[in-house]
């Protein structure tokens, strides 16, 4: 019965520890710089999605922004999630974007199922807007 209730409980902190991940990987029509790719993932923990890392990159450049935890601000509006962060000169932004097409908390999509999506770049008060197509990752 002993070894039983250690087995149990052993299964129980192996279960309750275990790692799942979430997020988006979304490519963009050709632009000027090519097809531009973002890929966000989340850490999830107790039901709470919280954004863990963000790379954006064109063809033309490679990698041109990294983002990672405190530098994202998620805002959640009524129809879509928005990760708002920081540019820099490389994606040539003051303010970088990316919202997904979803209704957070009401609304829950596959692995592999896809939602629309924009890559927002601001500069000097303009905006560009790249259209994206975003597929669902999941991990668990």
């Amino acid at each position: 019965m002993k070894n039983l209730l250690v087995k149990m409980v052993s299964v129980g902190l192996w279960v309750g520890t275990a790692a799942f991940g979430s997020g988006y990987k979304c490519t963009s029509a050709d632009t000027d710089q090519g097809r531009w790719s973002v890929q966000m993932y989340n850490r999830t923990t107790h039901e709470t999605r919280v954004p863990s890392i963000i790379v954006i990159s064109n063809e033309l450049q490679g990698t041109v922004l990294k983002r990672n935890g405190t530098q994202i601000n998620k805002v959640i509006r009524t129809n879509t999630v928005q990760f708002v962060m920081e540019g820099n000169r490389l994606i040539d932004a003051d303010t970088v974007i990316f919202q997904v097409a979803r209704k957070e908390g009401r609304e829950v999509l596959k692995k592999g199922e896809e939602t629309s999506g924009q890559l927002i770049l601001v500069r000097d008060g303009l905006r560009e807007v790249v259209s994206l197509t975003c597929a669902r990752y999941l991990k668990n």
